[in-house]
């Protein structure tokens, strides 16, 4: 594992300049550790100084769980570092762990200097999984030789009915990957792409059969900066042709040398063995665009490299490898005895029937495939041995004889055609297959679901509607009219700046102790001139501000109020002049909320540039709903678990476009989290426009999970251009509040 440390910033990166926010590690590992810091960019080793590695449980605990000290300075091939080892079974963390599947941590890297005195890099969420038995467990060498008995009787209590018979052990699997390209050649080519199949060899590193890429770092080389925006694009081979799988966000005004990091969000999901092309694209019309890419020395073949001997490529060209450091996050899944079975992903696609046999096959898979492991163990290594009786859990089942057997290719076929492959993927697990399509004779069931499908979407939405008595204007009018009963309008007077706020109102309000409210949709119809959204989601109080600039806040917290302070404030700022040099809408969101971690209010700020729609549809008169979906509950200080979304019309083939990723709320208490929200608007025009309040929907959540951010995430445009969070400091003092 390298890790490198910027001296001024503290900041952790891998290699590559990707932020170290994360670690994955498996207890019983040793790890290689280099750690390099960074001096403007140059790694140094400053004399008397030594960087150290500590875990522990929380921020506030001074007990190490894990650490890594006394790393030595080098100077190799590499450039200067330090260099040692990261033992992940130390006493500390056994006691933490107890029998825990996995435990979360936090890290940071310390750097000591001479005088003793310390300076600690940014923290990092430190994920340990339990692979081994714990140590009260592991069967004396004495009795190793008969060992499936004393593992059955250890698991016995711990597992379903309905499994003990054949000792299967249930987890969930998860994980996230780094994988790099090589070194760097001396020479760099022009290229707008690059084609490749996912699993080549190019990339180095632990590389799972199913993933979802995260994020590509490239360097390119060039002698006049590139100014525009940028961003990059992947295409998959499907039915003979290229199609688009994914487009990251844009990366802006890149120069000669730096490392261009492409983020996707929320990921593209890849198989190995998928051909895929990487290409390069300028601007928001997507124009294929050529750079100097920094080349590795990896010949080019076809199918990898050299884009013009793929069939149907787009336009774009490239002939050598590039360099590259790829981020992938591999799904959650099922595993047994720690091998890995199927992906979440792949269990959901199968229908109720093909759960059944497959769930069966797995087992089988699992027992055939343990068998020989078993067999081969040797008595004489016991941390070996009490390993292997770990993963072999189920090796009670091999004499079941009407278990299928794996045959000399490597794979076992069920009664009914339903046929599993035995080759152990990278990941340690075993390929399942999924059909393709559904049987002609059966599309009327699949009418019939989908309509269920319907009826079940109308269930978990709610209604809500305009209140007259909760809507009011800080200049005009809110009134009613009998052509929309259900909806307000409001007047926006002539060279004027207001606010109006919408109070909306339901007779389903889910309540009892925890909001089942994970989402919502509320359709607008704004003018076309400058205005400004703002909504509370969750629960916090609030300091109301009517009648201010757009820039200004419609909704503060009140930081002088107790309770419970679980929810955001969402600020969307709308400009309607068109940027011409960006070609586009810029769209501001603010998202203030409380971080526990740090005892203090943050402000995530996130640019986005919303793309044309036709010459007489511009922003915000297009927008027809402001979207806000997290797809489980927020809890507290968790990573991003929600999305704001746009729909509108207009000649555009991009009718749903993501301008931010949000903290997601914590649903806690019995309260209403959606209860309304505020539109600034500034009418510079000598006449009188007009504006109406729409009935919302709020979704309920299943099981914890939102199918809605599902669906708008599946018909997104990202159009996230920045991100930037930095304390949230109130410019003003009001004492108006809103519970």
């Amino acid at each position: 594992m390298q890790l490198l440390i910027d001296l001024a910033t503290m900041a952790v990166m891998f290699p590559g300049g990707i932020p170290a926010t994360d670690l994955s590690l498996v207890r019983g590992d040793k790890i290689p550790l280099r750690v390099t810091l960074l001096d403007e960019g140059a790694p140094v080793t400053p004399s008397g100084s030594r960087p150290a590695l500590a875990v522990k449980t929380a921020l506030g605990d001074e007990t190490l769980v894990l650490a890594a000290t006394n790393l030595e300075p080098v100077d190799d091939a590499l450039g200067p570092a330090y260099v040692g080892s990261l033992s992940v079974n130390t006493t500390q963390l056994i006691a933490a762990m107890n029998s825990a599947a996995s435990i979360d941590l936090i890290g940071e890297v310390v750097l000591i200097a001479g005088d003793g005195s310390q300076r600690t890099s940014s923290l990092i969420r430190v994920t340990v999984r339990q692979d081994i038995l714990p140590a009260d467990v592991i069967p004396p060498e004495d009795v190793l030789a008969d060992w499936s008995e004393l593992v059955a009787d250890a698991l016995a209590a711990q597992l379903p009915a309905a499994l003990k018979e054949a000792g299967v052990e249930l987890e969930a699997a998860t994980g996230q990957s780094t994988l790099s390209s090589g070194d760097a050649a001396d020479t760099w080519t022009i290229v707008g792409g690059y084609a490749m199949t996912w699993g080549d060899e190019i990339l180095a590193g632990h590389l799972p059969d199913s993933c979802r890429l995260k994020s590509i770092s490239t360097v390119y080389f060039f002698e006049t900066p590139a100014a525009n925006q940028y961003c990059l694009r992947v295409w998959r081979l499907t039915d003979g042709a290229y199609s688009l799988i994914g487009t990251s966000a844009y990366v802006s005004n890149l120069s000669s040398g730096q490392t261009a990091t492409w983020v996707f969000t929320p990921g593209v999901t890849l198989q190995r063995g998928d051909k895929i092309i990487i290409q390069v694209c300028e601007g928001t019309e997507m124009t294929p665009y050529a750079l100097g890419m920094h080349a590795v020395l990896t010949p080019s073949v076809p199918g990898r490299g050299l884009i013009t001997e793929v069939s149907n490529p787009p336009a774009v060209n490239g002939t050598m490898a590039p360099l590259m450091t790829v981020v992938v996050d591999y799904d959650d899944g099922i595993t047994l005895g720690g091998i890995e079975l199927a992906t979440a992903r792949q269990l959901d696609s199968l229908g109720r029937d093909v759960r059944q046999s497959s769930a069966t096959a797995e087992a089988a898979a699992r027992t055939a495939g343990q068998s020989a492991a078993a067999a081969s163990t040797s008595a004489s290594d016991a941390a070996t041995s009490a390993t292997s009786a770990a993963n072999s859990a189920t090796a009670a089942a091999n004499a079941l004889a009407a278990m299928p057997q794996v045959d000399a290719s490597g794979n076992m076929t069920l009664a009914g055609g339903l046929t599993a492959a035995g080759a152990i993927n990278a990941n340690g697990g075993i390929n399942v297959p999924l059909a393709v399509g559904a049987p002609t004779n059966e599309s009327g069931v699949n009418r019939l679901y989908a309509a269920g499908l319907a009826a079940v979407t109308d269930a978990f939405s709610v209604r809500c509607y305009p209140l007259p008595a909760n809507c009011s204007s800080s200049n005009g009018t809110v009134f009613k009219t009998d052509k929309e009963p259900n909806s307000l309008y409001f007047n926006v007077p002539p060279n004027s700046s207001f606010t109006v706020k919408c109070g909306l109102v339901t007779n389903a309000r889910p309540m009892h102790n925890y909001s089942s409210i994970r989402g919502w949709v509320a359709p607008v119809r704004l003018p076309a001139v400058s205005a400004k959204f703002t909504a509370r989601f969750g629960q916090m109080t609030t300091v109301v501000r009517m009648g201010r600039d757009r820039d200004a806040f419609t909704l503060v917290p009140d930081q002088a109020a107790g309770g419970y302070r679980i929810g955001e404030i969402i600020d969307i700022t709308f400009d309607h002049v068109r940027d011409a040099d960006a070609g586009g809408y810029h769209i501001r969101v603010r998202e203030i909320y409380y971080s526990n971690a740090e005892q203090k209010w943050k402000m995530k700020t996130t640019q986005a540039l919303a793309p044309e729609t036709s010459s007489n549809n511009g922003y915000p008169v297009c927008v027809y709903a402001v979207v806000y979906e997290q797809y489980q509950d927020g809890g507290y200080d968790t990573e991003d678990r929600g999305a704001l979304w746009l729909l509108h019309g207009g000649n555009s083939s991009r009718g749903c476009v993501k301008i931010a990723t949000v903290k997601g709320v914590h649903c806690f208490e019995s309260i209403y989290p959606f209860s309304g929200y505020y539109l600034d608007i500034e009418n510079t025009n000598s006449w009188a426009l007009a504006g109406a309040f729409l009935p919302a929907t709020m979704h309920l959540h299943c099981n914890n999970v939102n199918p809605a951010y599902y669906g708008f995430s599946s018909m997104e445009s990202n159009i996230i251009v920045s991100e930037a969070v930095e304390d949230f400091v109130d410019p003003e003092a009001e004492t108006t509040t809103e519970d």
